[in-house]
């Protein structure tokens, strides 16, 4: 690996680990802006660490990819925190458009079919899409990443969100 490459995700697991002052900002946040507790946001700390694990990828802004999966993972904590409120709250069949009650989980199953998507499209879309929308890159930039032509760059990414959406139907 040369000196001017991006780091790989496993070296940016070890040093946000062994980093307190990182941790340290990530928990004040999520205490300021979500409102959780310290043991809660230190699980959520442990949950982005092993997010990180798992995508075995260079990662080109490792701050900003830990923080949006850091700030995906508190919404998704008081998502499910809210649900569990309503466990206790009368329950009030709601009705989609048809007139009948709706899917329990509609939010997992989408969760679910846009990974088995994803699964399907290439790789090289998936890390186009991953650059876009999880590390928050703008074409251009991802465009410089991934070593494509900026000039076709955004034709590359309308197939590949064609491609998800047939995947998705």
């Amino acid at each position: 690996m040369s000196a001017d490459s991006p780091p790989t995700s496993w070296q940016v697991a070890e040093s946000f680990l062994q980093n307190p002052g990182e941790q340290g900002k990530l928990l004040a946040y999520a205490r300021e802006r979500f409102g959780i507790g310290p043991d809660d946001a230190q699980d959520l700390i442990q949950d982005t660490a092993l997010e990180l694990l798992r995508q075995q990828t260079f990662v080109e802004s490792p701050q900003g990819f830990i923080f949006a999966v850091f700030r995906a993972r508190c919404c998704r904590f008081l998502e499910g925190r809210r649900r569990g409120r309503e466990v206790f709250a009368p329950k009030v069949e709601p009705e989609d458009s048809h007139g009948g009650p709706s899917a329990p989980d509609a939010g997992t199953e989408r969760n679910l079919a846009l990974r088995e998507a994803l699964q399907v499209v290439s790789s090289s879309c998936r890390r186009l899409l991953a650059a876009y929308y999880v590390e928050g890159k703008t074409l251009v930039e991802t465009a410089r990443r991934l070593e494509m032509a900026t000039t076709g760059v955004s034709k590359t990414f309308n197939r590949c969100l064609q491609r998800l959406r047939r995947c998705l139907s």
